[in-house]
């Protein structure tokens, strides 16, 4: 703070003031001093340091650690339309600056860290102004209670609603728990609990409101704070979001490609593999835009180069799918380095590998030094300029991280995983967006973790390992809503279910049905992208005794001809479907780009006057235009859908016209989804 000089007001606030930006820093007698920084429009950074009655805290990595999720080009000189008091010892309260409305009062403690010495943690109170706020937000996950791995019980697989109020989050990320500290309240405020380490959020119910943080291990309160304009109505979401872009950063327009249908599939074990299933959707003339391969693709993970036996030229491989079906190539990485790797020694004497995972070692991508070396050494000559520009980063939420699905998480040069584990994920997403953003080329990642900020990385967040199962589709439409209003815009699911725990025949009558189903869903989502290791092996001619097959055969064919003529008959009515909606996406992209805004929003998002647009969990709009209500039960002919009021809905495909503010059950053959479009 040495280029600030200091201002004291008549209240003793020290105000301090450098190019124009107003920080204060509220000086009080009996606990921690508080500073509050203008950070975008009408919104504040508040960072409270612990009591000196408590040890300073030990940091190893002070100079990374400046902003955590927020970014440095949004700052103004005052915070606009919001203001931030002391309002007691250990008090602060926010409200708008136009109408006086107290937005919530925040009450903090501090205590010496049970969990990692020499830090301290923290509990912070948030008392709303209006107790019946609704909470959005908190990141995707909690939705498969009790289980682990991928042998995910079908009665452990639960349907989070979209409105958390009443609900308890877990901050620290790991397998299936993709939380993000930010939150949006229908009061008129966003919330972002800018600490990156382990603890938990626990939302007050409905007509209560507020929230209860525990923070296991940190230097401080990190918080970040905004409200409305001034004149903007309480109830209006999009200038939160468009304020939280802007103070984390924006996710860059999708490309193109990644706008209509993905194929995936565990796996396809060699290049020829793969070509055959181009020229499978080439001679469909399906709309195809990424052809993605699966993991296992190293003779070792960490080798950071495709096994040359099997992948003898990812180039041409490239190439020819771009020739045969207009595709982008993309190739999988896990985030680990086994001791077998041939990389494994350059790693080790670099300083990069850090912590157990996943039977090696993970990669610790928090300092540039081994961000950059990684890049110029491996992931630049070995793929980028042979053509692989976009990549699958998997098992990036902490599974594996000394044993688990992640209960440890990251030991890094910013410290324990109790501290700063979450920082991770977006480090290393960082490391292959950044480079190929410097080149001119819109970044394109596909990770299963993302913390608060990630989205500036143009990644496309997917919800991991699920079941081939009714239950599973139903739990991952409010999954796909939850990331969204978390400030990560671009989300999908495994079309068809990864077959984790339960998988039926893909020839079956339930499988037909459900992967059917899961295509219409997949249609309307973000991105629209089938994956799965399902029942059977379908291994392309190759023997199991084969060297490609790398100690993990492929699983059952999931391609559009998988399961039968009448069947793909309808799958690909929805791919041809997607390339129609594509001037959509594409518009929905721009939005997303330059406003923040999300892709998939509660019905009360776009009507947050009609009280009865509250509380559907089942039915979600993709963009301003479109409701999607898709059908989840096994055997269900009929949905019953709600219609806002404001305005009158046309099915997409009938054509028949609701009224706003009805409810209706609408017809729901197996061959349609029920979708209406705003008029």
């Amino acid at each position: 703070l040495s280029n600030y000089f200091h201002l004291t007001t008549a209240q003793g606030q020290t105000m301090l003031s450098c190019l124009g930006l107003v920080v204060q820093v509220l000086a009080t007698s009996a606990s921690s001093p508080v500073t509050i920084t203008p950070w975008c429009s009408n919104s504040a950074r508040v960072q409270i340091a612990p009591p000196s009655t408590l040890p300073p805290p030990k940091v190893n990595n002070v100079g990374a650690l400046v902003n955590r999720a927020l970014v440095t080009e949004c700052t103004t000189p005052t915070s606009g339309n919001l203001k931030i008091v002391q309002s007691g010892p250990t008090e602060i309260t926010a409200s708008r600056v136009d109408t006086g409305v107290i937005l919530f009062t925040a009450k903090y403690e501090f205590s010496r860290s049970t969990v990692a010495a020499g830090f301290i943690s923290a509990n912070l109170t948030l008392t709303p102004g209006d107790a019946n706020e609704k909470i959005y937000g908190l990141g995707q996950g909690e939705w498969n209670q009790g289980s682990s791995g991928c042998a995910t019980p079908r009665d452990k697989q639960v349907v989070i609603p979209l409105i958390r109020n009443g609900q308890t989050i877990g901050l620290h990320q790991r397998k299936f728990h993709v939380t993000i500290p930010f939150f949006y309240s229908t009061a008129g405020y966003g919330f972002l609990a800018n600490m990156p380490g382990s603890g938990s959020v626990s939302v007050g119910g409905m007509g209560q409101g507020g929230t209860t943080w525990s923070f296991d291990a940190d230097v401080g309160i990190d918080l970040w704070v905004s409200t409305l304009p001034e004149g903007v109505m309480a109830s209006a979401a999009a200038p939160i979001y468009s304020q939280y872009a802007d103070a984390t950063g924006h996710s860059p327009m999708l490309r193109e490609d990644a706008m209509i249908f993905w194929q995936s599939r565990n796996r396809y074990m060699t290049s020829e593999i793969a070509l055959e299933v181009a020229q499978g959707y080439a001679d469909l003339k399906l709309p195809v835009g990424v052809l993605v391969i699966d993991y296992k693709n190293q003779v070792h993970d960490g080798d950071f180069q495709p096994d040359p036996t099997c992948f003898p030229d990812i180039k041409a491989l490239s190439d020819d799918v771009r020739t045969l079906i207009n595709a982008t190539t993309v190739f999988s990485f896990w985030p680990e380095v086994k001791a077998l790797a041939t990389e494994y020694p350059v790693l080790k004497k670099e300083g990069c590998l850090i912590n157990s995972d996943l039977g090696g070692f993970a990669i610790d991508p928090t300092t540039s030094k081994c961000r950059d070396f990684i890049w110029d050494s491996f992931l630049k000559p070995r793929y980028f300029d042979k053509g692989i520009t976009a990549y699958w980063l998997d098992e990036t939420d902490g599974e594996g991280t000394v044993g688990g699905d992640g209960e440890h998480g990251y030991d890094t040069t910013y410290g324990p995983a109790a501290f700063a584990s979450n920082l991770w994920v977006n480090d290393w997403l960082r490391m292959y967006t950044e480079p190929v953003a410097e080149q001119g080329l819109l970044p394109m990642v596909l990770t299963r973790g993302v913390w608060a900020g990630g989205q500036r990385n143009g990644i496309i967040l997917w919800s991991s390992d699920i079941e081939s199962t009714f239950e599973e589709l139903t739990s991952q439409i409010p999954q796909g809503v939850h990331s969204s209003m978390s400030g990560i815009p671009w989300w999908t699911s495994d079309v068809g279910g990864y077959g984790c725990g339960f998988s039926a025949p893909q020839n079956s009558t339930y499988m037909r049905e459900l992967i059917v189903r899961w295509y219409q869903f997949g249609v309307f989502c973000p991105v629209f992208r089938t994956h799965g290791c399902r029942y059977g092996h379908d291994g392309g001619g190759l023997a199991p005794t084969d060297p490609c097959v790398h100690d993990t055969y492929s699983c059952g064919a999931n391609e559009v001809w998988s399961y039968g003529p009448e069947t793909q008959v309808l799958l690909e009515k929805f791919i041809r479907l997607r390339l129609v909606l594509k001037p959509y996406i594409a518009e929905l992209a721009a939005n997303v780009t330059a406003t923040g805004v999300p892709t998939m929003r509660p019905l009360s998002y776009e009507f947050p006057e009609d009280p009865q647009a509250y509380g559907h969990n089942g039915v979600y709009m993709l963009g301003p235009e479109y409701l999607v209500a898709p059908v989840t039960t096994q055997n269900a002919t009929t949905k019953q859908v709600y219609f806002p009021a404001g305005a009158s809905w046309k099915n997409y495909f009938t054509q028949e016209v609701h009224a706003g503010g009805t409810t209706a059950v609408v017809d729901a053959p197996l061959e349609t989804i029920p979708v209406f479009k705003r008029m």
